[in-house]
């Protein structure tokens, strides 16, 4: 499985309300890979791109657009994104939000046994509360992003092409050659977040469904954590279980999109849509419609992807409804 992920937007807070900003993946089988090529080959071809040029979303008329999107749902991958109005999202309260975050890891400490573990513990909560807020906000996003790829790319593929679950392959845009500080903060932070998510909220497991692909993911017997409970007194639910860490980290890369199609295809459709929320196409129903397409359903028919606010909500404008309603009706279903 290739996930391929960008982002579009600062992230910092704006004056205004429906200031989206966004972080999506493509997932695309290994199988599919070609056709992916192909159709950015095609795209910048008829732009006179060669080599590693790539073609940007302001460059291309609608219908262009459009007709990439058409090329994409025919391969069989799937789109999630998270997005965030950073109209709500003022400094105080993405700082509130922080200091809050690290008050949750905080408070385990006392019941912790050795002290290395309250001192990682200490540090980790540090961490989070000194990040800058842009910088915390697109964090958040991009961390809940992959945990939600993980819960739902799995479930899709297992009942259609299990053997995509043998290795899960990580690309995220990288925006500078030197070592971005978003990507240290998500190098260090990551992994003990994503953990804590898959003991407390453990990844769905069908019993009827095969995922002996996934095999060298699970826990083995004995293997499963036990510190949430012997420290931290949270009750772990269920035997067994995928080791969200090792499906992460196995083979995460940070890539120069010029590198990657892949790449070059996710910010192609994750610039859609941070337009198409603020209703900037002319066409937005449609582009609408064609980016839901792309995505799956979600669990009870819930909305295929998440726009989260770190300050007080505010009902969306009616184009955003609108293009939030078309992605839910388009969605592929989860089950066969």
């Amino acid at each position: 499985m290739n996930i391929f992920i960008d982002e579009s937007g600062s992230f910092v807070s704006a004056q205004d309300l429906g200031a989206w900003n966004a972080v999506a993946a493509f997932v695309l089988p290994e199988k599919s890979r070609r056709g992916l090529e192909m159709a950015v080959a095609d795209l910048k071809r008829g732009h006179g791109r060669v080599g590693k040029r790539e073609v940007k979303l302001r460059e291309l008329g609608e219908s262009e657009y459009i007709s990439f999107l058409v090329k994409l749902a025919k391969l069989d991958g799937c789109l999630f994104f998270i997005a965030t109005d950073a109209g709500l999202n003022t400094p105080e309260s993405v700082r509130a939000h922080q200091r809050c975050q690290a008050e949750k890891i905080r408070l385990p400490i006392e019941k912790m046994r050795f002290e290395s573990g309250r001192q990682a513990v200490e540090r980790l909560a540090e961490q989070i509360e000194n990040l800058p807020p842009q910088l915390y906000v697109q964090l958040f996003c991009q961390i809940e992003l992959m945990y939600e790829v993980v819960s739902r790319a799995v479930t899709y593929y297992v009942q259609r092409n299990p053997g995509t679950l043998s290795e899960f392959r990580w690309r995220i845009d990288q925006k500078n050659h030197i070592r971005t500080l978003f990507e240290d903060a998500f190098e260090k932070l990551s992994p003990a977040i994503l953990q804590t998510m898959s003991l407390t909220k453990p990844l769905l497991m069908v019993k009827e469904f095969d995922y002996s692909r996934m095999q060298k993911y699970e826990y083995a017997p004995g293997e499963m954590p036990t510190y949430l409970t012997d420290h931290y007194g949270i009750p772990m639910r269920g035997e067994g279980g995928f080791n969200i860490q090792k499906i992460i980290r196995g083979n995460l890369q940070f890539m120069d999109s010029r590198e990657s199609d892949g790449l070059q295809a996710v910010d192609l459709i994750v610039s859609g849509i941070r337009r198409c929320l603020r209703g900037n196409f002319q066409s937005y129903e449609e582009v609408a419609t064609h980016l839901g397409c792309l995505m799956t359903q979600a669990i009870h028919d819930d909305f295929p992807f998440r726009l989260v606010s770190f300050g007080d909500e505010a009902p969306a404008n009616p184009k955003t409804k609108t293009v939030a309603n078309l992605m839910r009706k388009f969605a592929k279903p989860m089950l066969l």
